[in-house]
């Protein structure tokens, strides 16, 4: 499934952040994915934490369905709609990465499904450098259709990121330990994914309407690991593996002048708009 890679196209942007309010961390994914073609069509590899607990969104998702919207509220506790699909997420204990590439890629295969499953395979491949018990993801024995996203959707009633994997997803153990979505466009495409560092099911069915059963699908690296293992380990381990997997050299990066400025933008303007996080997307 790899395809060799061209110098051209072997320098990546790495753009590692610490803690950002939630809706600066993911208005900067998509003010890179926007700028992306106007950067000269550099891919992106972003790595980046939240500095307080948040729930995101997929695209398509009902917030009264996806979210114990009344307890977040009280609470305080942030909700946001990502421009990716996929499921809710609670930000917490984790690690979030993200990629931006230009379409057509050297690297990347031209199907969606493909594409995310190169990457799954990718980061499984990382985990096993770690010695941690990897068991995916799978490879499904004919091409993904959005079909069988469908169908999929319509079976998998549960709001919940975390409560089992894609073919195309990563498990340890039969454990999902990183829910991941991608947003294309005609020219570029945007992957965003959750590394999970800790899981508490308790902590999760507080904000979340999710079952006990699809609670303990989900695994944090931790349960895994001798000793406490912190997201900027996982960072350096993730950059440093990925850039061999791939063969691609990684140029640790800032923001440009330009996407800085849109990222202030969106975050002001959209990810903190309760219009935005309302508005349900169309597949």
């Amino acid at each position: 499934m790899t395809r060799p890679v061209n110098k051209a196209a072997a320098y990546w942007r790495l753009i590692v952040h610490d803690a950002l309010p939630p809706p600066m961390a993911l208005a900067i994914d998509e003010a890179i994915a926007l700028c992306c073609t106007e950067t000269g069509g550099t891919p992106t590899l972003r790595f980046y934490r939240w500095d307080r607990p948040a729930v995101s969104i997929g695209r398509f998702q009902v917030v009264d369905q996806a979210v114990r919207a009344d307890v977040c509220q009280s609470a305080g506790i942030p909700v946001l709609r990502r421009i990716t699909g996929g499921r809710a997420v609670w930000h917490r204990h984790e690690l979030t990465y993200s990629i931006v590439c230009p379409l057509p890629s050297p690297l990347f295969p031209p199907a969606l499904s493909d594409t995310v499953a190169m990457i799954g395979h990718a980061l499984a491949t990382s985990l096993r450098q770690l010695e941690l018990p990897v068991d995916g993801p799978a490879t499904p024995d004919r091409p993904w259709t959005w079909e069988d996203r469908a169908l999929r959707d319509r079976t998998r009633s549960s709001p919940f990121c975390f409560d089992g994997p894609s073919w195309y997803e990563v498990t340890l153990t039969g454990k999902k330990v990183i829910g991941s979505a991608q947003r294309r466009w005609r020219d570029r495409f945007l992957q965003q994914g959750s590394i999970l560092l800790r899981h508490d099911p308790e902590e999760v069915a507080r904000w979340l309407p999710v079952d006990n059963v699809d609670l303990h699908a989900a695994a944090g690296l931790e349960e895994f690991l001798p000793a406490p293992f912190t997201a900027d380990r996982l960072t350096h381990h993730l950059a440093r593996s990925l850039a061999s997997i791939w063969n691609i050299t990684l140029i640790p990066s800032r923001l440009t002048a330009e996407e800085s400025a849109l990222a202030n933008s969106l975050s002001r303007a959209k990810y903190v708009s309760e219009e935005w996080t309302a508005h349900r997307g169309q597949p």
